[in-house]
């Protein structure tokens, strides 16, 4: 998760659920089946600045925000980092 970025507690779910879901798109059969078999196992950090700005340059999938609720239009909110994604 973005670390400049303050979002309720249900924004951060939904970003975190679009970021699962990029994830999703983004990742061979194979290892959607491994992800089905952990029942959607995954975990939800806020990078530190550096971490976010290395983050921002891996070609990851990144949730941008529309700005209809609590966020500026265009923000960067998640990245969805895996390792069968790098």
């Amino acid at each position: 998760m973005n670390p400049e970025l303050e979002m309720s507690s249900g924004k951060a779910m939904a970003q975190s659920g679009h970021a699962a879901q990029l994830a999703w798109w983004a990742l061979p059969d194979e290892a959607r089946k491994e992800w089905v078999s952990t029942d959607f196992a995954l975990a939800v950090r806020r990078a530190d600045r550096a971490g976010w700005a290395r983050l921002l340059g891996s070609g990851l999938p990144v949730v941008q925000d529309a700005g209809f609720t609590e966020i500026a239009p265009g923000s960067r909110t998640v990245i969805a980092d895996h390792p069968r994604l790098r």
